[in-house]
């Protein structure tokens, strides 16, 4: 029955040999036969090795094949030979289909040459096609092979180019917010997937403001043998989440669930004005469920489950959502249980976990007492901070019991790290000792985070570089390097300034000022050094002049900003000359004493020349960003008026003051534009009190006193919105009342007639108020002023950024202590326009409205709006 069965198979398979040795479409002058088939990718990228009809296996594809042709089209049954070659020689390398490039360019870009031995099983020829479609060149790709003979082949390569595209068109939308499509340029390839991408873009960043039934379309159209990719975009309206339906809650109300889902606001919507609208947004409707569930675990509720059950749409194409809770039951914290611990007691550790047995089972709190090194009082950092960088600590539920939870923490405290070596890098014009100096890393130091922290603050402070970071790289016997990494920024700065903030046009200031913040007094004389000038040390330049129409200034200043006395200093030393037009209120105290009349048709000026001394240290025992300024100043001033022509009546005067600052910024990302933190001044300038060792008035000495506070705090409301809130208090007081001060003593309230070099504007301390402009009767003694400021940031670039502001600002000032009254300030509101340049500084215009009486005019009638032009200083 056996050999019965056997002859009839025997039989079959010779009549299948026989059909198909007799057919015409299966020899080799066939080249897309099944046998000559080496493999048919097609547009596929992934049809390569993988295939299962492309190796030996298939029985249809090999020369192992026992009903494969041979060269004289007749059958021949191949016996299994262990010496046969498995090779084959590429004889020819031919390329057919819609393609322009050649055999050569072929060969070239995919690595096979005429000559070269490939496998039968096709391994070599994958690697070629995937070599052919990262080129990015080609639409479909499709190998044949055609046997010459035994072990040798042909190869066709039938390609079909991608088409070259000449121009992207953007219909609905604008198309210069997307990279992917900046990014083509004239006769690049375009492909299916890079069409993919750019609607994928392009759906991505509308989606995320709430445009969630987009519908983007695409075609490519010829026009004059140019390619032109067209995408029409409907963006459809904003979808808004009309109803938000909370079900299985018990613990929480709808109410509160809510609040917590805050991300569902739109970016920007004026209270009591507006009512907040609520877009469907996916991204923020994931991490409004994940603030939920954090809520609930935060209460106890470790197994707390948050999601999105269904989304319905209203006859308004709005949606209606549900969001389902499954509560769970609500646990506390069982045994705590610290092992391994040797450096620090148990007791200690417990001390910073915080959380002990009986209480609310807070996981997320409690991992972050323990793990997060970011947390200045957590267990890891607590490690961390006397040197043992690779602690290992692992947080662990050991038991869970009824509705309580036994924790186990273990730690693996290994050995303290200490430092083997800081190094510098990126710095091409810095010195090197220039930032080491800077650094309280140390080599033979522990490695401590606060250490690195202070550094990297200290380093920013220089205000040399644009980036810095560090690596640590870890050496043998429980060391580190250190690698600080800057990235330096240009320093030196031409910078020209002006303003108008009077309603005189005419009163313009202008002002120029050279800056060079990495200047080198050691390179000074070593001419090969200079780049334009001599740099890398650190040291700071300022070389200014400022000009208006009733005055004019030039000096210099030159800090060394690192002196190593007790504690680091800078020293300044600072120079100007200025002379100023007289006014008659201005030569007020010398009309008492000398009896001099004021004649506008006689020339009256007042010369100044100042030399000061300013010593600045970091109170790095309170935080590195307080410190202190004390300066000496001496001025002498000199009052000339015209008798004759060109002949002069002079009265000399003279101050020798001294100034105590107190100062603390603190504002990230930078002091440009702030997006939280805040800024605190309090200063104290005083002149030596002459009429205690001299009972006779002497008016050639100034005497007086001055206190001022300035603060302002910065916070960030929702993305590119911040609300800054600030306040400031200043107070002139005198020794001898029977003596007069004089004006260029006093405040000065009104316009933005700014500080732009450090120095106050014509000798006056000048407080800027918008929507009014200044007058001699905002001179004063006190004053007080309060701001309110809305800020958005449009662009930010490294060195550009630009906002738009919303103000509200009142300020009071009196030329009486008694008369001045706090709460009665001279308000305004209005809006302006900044943005900051590097070369430049700040440029900005306000526009203010006076809502009181404008105390420059003292006419209601003319209360509009006031104009204010800003160079070189923001408010």
């Amino acid at each position: 029955m056996k050999i019965f069965l056997k002859n009839i198979i025997y039989l079959i398979i010779l009549q299948l040999v026989y059909s198909f040795t007799n057919n015409p479409f299966t020899t080799d002058n066939n080249l897309f036969t099944t046998d000559n088939n080496l493999f048919i990718t097609d547009s596929n990228p992934f049809n390569t090795d993988n295939n299962p009809f492309n190796t030996d296996n298939n029985p249809f594809n090999t020369d192992n094949n026992p009903f494969n042709n041979t060269d004289n089209n007749s059958f021949n049954i191949i016996q299994k030979n262990e010496n046969n070659n498995s090779n084959l020689i590429v004889k020819n390398i031919n390329i057919i289909g819609k393609t322009k490039y050649d055999n050569i360019f072929i060969s070239n870009l995919s690595g096979i040459y005429v000559g070269d031995i490939i496998d039968i099983y096709g391994i070599k020829i994958g690697r070629i096609v995937k070599k052919l479609w990262k080129s990015n060149l080609f639409h479909n790709i499709s190998v044949y092979k055609k046997h010459l003979s035994k072990n040798e082949i042909n190869l066709f390569f039938e390609l079909e180019d991608l088409i070259e595209l000449h121009g992207v068109e953007i219909k609905g939308i604008e198309k210069n917010k997307f990279t992917s499509i900046k990014n083509i340029k004239y006769g690049d390839k375009i492909s299916e997937n890079l069409i993919q991408t750019i609607k994928n873009d392009i759906k991505t960043y509308y989606k995320k403001r709430g445009y969630n039934e987009i519908c983007i379309e695409s075609e490519i159209k010829s026009n004059n043998n140019k390619n032109i990719l067209y995408i029409y975009v409907n963006k459809g309206k904003k979808i808004q989440i009309e109803k938000i339906l909370f079900y299985g809650n018990k613990i929480i109300s709808d109410k509160d669930l809510f609040k917590i889902m805050t991300e569902f606001k739109r970016n920007y919507y004026i209270p009591i004005i507006e009512k907040p609208i609520h877009l469907f947004i996916q991204e923020n409707i994931e991490n409004n469920l994940k603030n939920i569930k954090n809520k609930y675990k935060s209460l106890g509720y470790r197994d707390i489950e948050v999601f999105l059950d269904s989304v319905s749409i209203n006859n308004s194409g709005n949606y209606e959502i549900k969001v389902k809770l499954v509560e769970g039951k609500k646990y506390y914290i069982g045994n705590i249980s610290i092992v391994g611990n040797k450096k620090l007691k148990t007791d200690f550790l417990k001390k910073i976990l915080f959380y002990k047995e009986g209480d609310i089972y807070n996981k997320n709190e409690i991992k972050k007492n323990i793990l997060d090194a970011s947390f200045s009082s957590s267990m890891i950092y607590a490690y961390l901070d006397i040197g043992h960088l690779f602690v290992n600590i692992i947080f662990l539920e050991k038991k869970v019991e009824d509705n309580k939870i036994h924790l186990e923490i273990k730690i693996e405290e290994n050995n303290p790290i200490y430092i083997n070596k800081v190094e510098i890098s990126g710095n091409k014009i810095t010195k090197d000792y220039i930032i080491k100096r800077e650094l309280d890393t140390y080599t033979g130091d522990l490695f401590s985070p606060k250490k690195i922290k202070y550094s990297y603050t200290r380093l920013e402070n220089l205000n040399l570089f644009e980036k810095i970071f560090f690596k640590i790289r870890s050496k043998k016997n429980n060391t580190i390097d250190i690698v600080w990494n800057v990235v330096e920024k240009n320093s030196n700065i031409f910078q020209f300034h002006g303003g108008l903030g009077s309603k005189d046009i005419k009163k313009i200031i202008g002002s120029f000022k050279l800056n060079f913040n990495n200047f080198s007094v050691g390179n000074f004389f070593k001419w090969n050094l200079w780049n334009p000038i001599p740099q890398g040390e650190g040291q700071k330049l300022i070389i200014f002049h400022q000009l208006g129409k009733d005055f004019k200034s030039y000096g210099f200043s030159f800090t060394e900003p690192y002196v190593n006395i007790i504690n680091p200093i800078s020293i300044t030393l600072k120079s100007d000359y200025s002379i100023n037009i007289m006014k008659n209120e201005e030569i007020f105290p010398l009309q008492n004493k000398y009896k001099i009349l004021y004649d506008k048709n006689k020339k009256q000026y007042l010369e100044k020349v100042l030399t000061s001394i300013d010593l600045e240290s970091f109170l790095t025992f309170i935080d590195p960003y307080s410190k202190i300024r004390v300066s000496m100043d001496y001025e002498k001033f000199l009052y000339k008026k015209e008798i004759f022509s060109n002949f002069y009546h002079n009265f000399k005067f003279k101050e020798l003051s001294f100034l105590f600052l107190l100062q603390r910024i603190d504002t990230k990302p930078d002091v440009i534009f702030p997006f939280q933190g805040s800024k605190i001044e309090f200063s104290s300038k005083f002149t030596f009190p002459y009429f205690i060792f001299n009972k006779k008035k002497n008016m050639e000495w100034i005497e007086f006193f001055k206190f001022q506070i300035v603060s302002s705090w910065y916070k960030k409301i929702i993305n590119n919105i911040v609300l800054k809130i600030g306040g400031e208090f200043g107070y002139l007081g005198q020794y001898d009342d029977s003596k007069e001060l004089f004006s260029f003593q006093k405040f000065y309230m009104g316009g933005v007639q700014n500080n732009l070099f450090g120095l106050k504007l014509g000798n006056k301390n000048h407080i800027p108020l918008r929507g009014y402009y200044f007058n001699k009767n905002n001179i004063g003694v006190i004053y007080d002023k309060l701001i309110l400021e809305m800020r958005y940031l449009i662009k930010n670039f490294s060195h550009l950024k630009m906002w738009t502001t919303l103000f509200m600002e009142g300020g009071n000032i009196s030329n009486s202590y008694k008369e001045f009254n706090p709460f009665i300030i001279n308000k305004s509101c209005g809006f302006g326009f900044r943005f900051f340049w590097t070369p430049i500084g700040f440029v900005g215009i306000d526009f203010g409205y006076p809502i009181n009486i404008d105390i420059s005019s003292l006419n209601t009638l003319k209360s509009k709006w006031k104009i204010h032009f800003l160079i070189g200083k923001d408010l």
